[in-house]
């Protein structure tokens, strides 16, 4: 019988109901991750086991540690002091540093730190800046030791520590033991599955009725996040609670549902149950917009708009057709305005018109221009000229506690707002975006209706055109300039539903490769080479597939380009993170928002340095990355938000635009493959497009919208205010 120890480093395999999985084991006596099989009740990527087994050789996948039996290895309370004084809190402080301190002041280093600061000054290496660091921490986070012996007594993760210390301080100890499903609704970035791997192992029984209440609300969170609605019906509820309670009985099953009513974590109307969260959204967009579309503007008069435009097409050298003119005038006159349409119709010299005359006309007025994504906002300061910003700078957010400075206490400053890319903005933060507007008397939203909706719950750009209570602009028209696009053409008969494959043999700029599923990586290094001759560079490409996995997938992609556009050759720095290498001039992509370093979910940029930790200059590994012109540093606890981007999924593409785009599309991706989806995909280029793959699936996705619509009441909530008369241009 084998015995390794270490820890699960990845997860390939893993059935709820039968507790079978497949994964990677990081051990201790081995210097590659050994593929394990077997069964295990309660999997954590955290913890460190002990596991007892023997090697199979499987039929199909070769040589596999079969699990036999395991056990969860407890913290040894100094390794957990000294993984705990080097982490990140503690800058400068490093893993030897903060081994000698555990070496002479012992367990209880943290105590006797706090109660005298000046008995690190017995500590070999320890300088005044190292002191002042260590006790300025310990002092603004004031743990307490019982706490920290606490976590590590039942081999927690320290990781929340500092986040549920500084949320209930002297109360922390009580709340943990009594009921540790309480973090999820006091501290924002706890989630079920946090607080249950808690609860679990501090002996919680499974019937806990706060477990069961806890994971009767995370059953309806996830299905709304999954499938993007705003409520789901009872049925869905209780199937997917047991998925996380298997066997319960229906009476103590109902008493917690009726307390989670009570308590207002889900609401009920009618038979749709809605998160508290997602509910409240849906009210508060459509109560706020009833504000705004009865507070009637100042008046303006039309011939100082007439003799504004006239100056405009001057200066500009640009002649503004009836169309444009009734629409900027329609704007000058409402609090409350929507434009939406399709590429090359016009939008941006709109909105560019509207921006202007509303200076001229209003110059001590104060306007802000936001946009979903960091590329957007940047995109849309060059063409307007205006500095514009992402909504969560805006709005000031805090990662850590996941709030925004700016809210209904603390408003925006602003009196006309304009969001771009409104498509990608879901319920929840447009809600977080309208409560801090008490002072704004005028907002636009912009955006394209045929794009692929937000990636969290709601469909609030439809919804709030399909409610016909605001004021829309749809713009059809495709501009001379624009006609010669094949990309545009192709863009509105899809958008229309008249698709035409003739097309591909009409235009120059749009293409159709038809290949095997095995050939994509092929033709893909083939396309990119070719535009690399041309003089396009990396940063002017860019691949998009719908999935992660198979021999087309993502990850298969960025693989390949790697190697091509960014090929190892000796001297680049390279550092391993999971399955990927990252290496200097990889072109990289950010997964989480970074607001204190504007850097967003879906920047792109490029890793120019990594520095590997020495215990000297560099106490850790670091990977620096420049996002057009910003520099960012990355320690290994953020590693996981960083990806490969030569090749992403067209989620995040959004809100971008490329010269150059390559989407497969294959038989593979047809749970995937949707109008919306291959539609903004091929938005995303502005000089050259290339589809690779199966024609019959790119006609099968261009023909197949969404399943079925998201589940949201916005519209109901909208037309239960006072119509207004409606201004559609169709």
């Amino acid at each position: 019988m084998l015995t390794y120890t270490g820890i699960i480093k990845r997860i390939k395999f893993y059935s709820e109901d039968t507790k079978f999985i497949v994964c990677l084991i990081d051990s201790e006596q081995e210097d590659k991750p050994i593929l394990a099989t077997g069964y295990m009740s309660y999997v954590n990527l955290q913890d460190k086991y002990h596991f007892q087994g023997e090697y199979i050789i499987h039929p199909k996948y070769g040589k596999q540690f079969q699990i036999q039996s395991y056990e969860i290895v407890l913290a040894n309370e100094e390794s957990e002091i000294i993984r705990y004084l080097s982490s990140p809190l503690f800058k400068g402080i490093g893993e030897k540093q903060a081994t000698a301190i555990v070496e002479v002041l012992g367990k209880d280093a943290l105590t006797k730190i706090k109660e005298d600061k000046h008995v690190l000054d017995h500590v070999r290496g320890m300088n005044e800046t190292k002191r002042e660091t260590i006790a300025s921490v310990l002092s603004s986070q004031d743990f307490d030791q019982e706490v920290l012996m606490f976590f590590m007594g039942h081999g927690i993760s320290t990781r929340h520590l500092a986040l549920i210390q500084a949320v209930y301080q002297e109360k922390t100890l009580d709340i943990l033991q009594n009921n540790p499903y309480q973090l999820i609704d006091d501290i924002d970035g706890i989630g079920f599955k946090t607080a249950d791997d808690l609860a679990l192992k501090i002996g919680v029984d499974q019937y806990d009725h706060h477990r069961i209440q806890a994971a009767i609300v995370y059953a309806l969170k996830e299905a709304c996040f999954q499938d993007g609605s705003t409520y789901h019906n009872y049925e869905t509820i209780v199937k997917r609670f047991h998925r996380y309670i298997p066997q319960i009985d229906d009476e103590s099953f109902e008493a917690a549902f009726t307390d989670v009513l009570e308590q207002n974590k889900i609401i009920q109307e009618e038979d749709r149950y809605y998160p508290y969260e997602l509910y409240q959204s849906e009210i508060n967009i459509s109560q706020i917009f009833k504000r705004w579309l009865h507070t009637p503007l100042y008046d303006i008069n039309s011939k100082d708009i007439d003799k504004i435009l006239e100056d405009l097409e001057k200066e500009l050298f640009i002649e503004y057709d009836d169309f444009q003119k009734d629409a900027i005038k329609l704007f000058m006159e409402h609090s409350a305005m929507i434009i939406t349409g399709g590429p090359g119709t016009g939008k941006t010299t709109i909105v560019n018109a509207m921006i202007k005359i509303y200076q001229r006309l209003n110059p001590d007025q104060r306007l802000a221009i936001v946009a979903p994504t960091g590329r957007a906002a940047k995109r849309l300061s060059e063409v307007t000229g205006v500095e514009a910003c992402t909504i969560h700078r805006l709005l000031k957010w805090d990662l850590h506690t996941n709030t925004f400075a700016v809210n209904e206490k603390n408003p925006l400053d602003v009196d006309l707002l304009i969001i771009d890319e409104f498509s990608m903005v879901d319920s929840l933060l447009f809600s977080h975006l309208l409560l801090a507007c008490q002072k704004v008397s005028q907002i636009l939203l912009i955006g394209d209706d045929q794009q692929l909706p937000s990636v969290a719950p709601g469909h609030v750009l439809k919804d709030l055109i399909e409610s016909e209570c605001i004021p829309t602009i749809a713009l059809h028209y495709i501009y001379r300039q624009s006609k010669e696009s094949g990309i545009v053409q192709l863009a509105h008969s899809i958008r229309n539903d008249q698709y035409d494959e003739n097309l591909f043999f009409q235009y120059s700029d749009i293409h159709f490769q038809t290949c095997t599923p095995y050939d994509v990586v092929k033709y893909v290094r083939v396309l990119v080479s070719k535009a690399l001759e041309d003089g396009y560079d990396g940063q002017d490409i860019q691949v998009l597939a719908p999935m992660y996995n198979g021999v087309a997938g993502i990850d298969a992609l960025n693989d390949c380009l790697q190697e091509l556009l960014n090929p190892s050759d000796g001297f680049k720095n390279e550092l391993r993170v999971g399955k990927r290498v990252f290496r200097e001039g990889d072109k990289i992509l950010q997964l989480k928002n970074r607001v204190e370093d504007n850097v967003f979910n879906g920047d792109i940029g490029t890793l120019v340095e990594i520095c590997y930790k020495d215990n000297f200059e560099y106490l850790t590994d670091k990977m620096i990355v420049d996002f057009d012109g910003t520099i960012v540093e990355y320690t290994p606890q953020e590693f996981y938000t960083l990806t490969h981007a030569y090749c992403m999924s067209v989620h995040k593409s959004q809100g971008n635009e490329f010269k150059i785009v390559i989407m497969p599309v294959l038989k593979d991706y047809y749970i995937m493959l949707k109008k919306n989806l291959i539609y903004t995909g091929l938005t995303r280029a502005k000089q050259s497009l290339w589809f690779l793959g199966s024609h019959q699936a790119f006609v099968y996705g261009v023909t197949h919208k969404q399943d079925e619509r998201r589940k949201t009441t916005l519209i109901e909530r909208m037309k239960k205010t006072p119509e207004i008369s409606l201004y559609d241009f169709e």
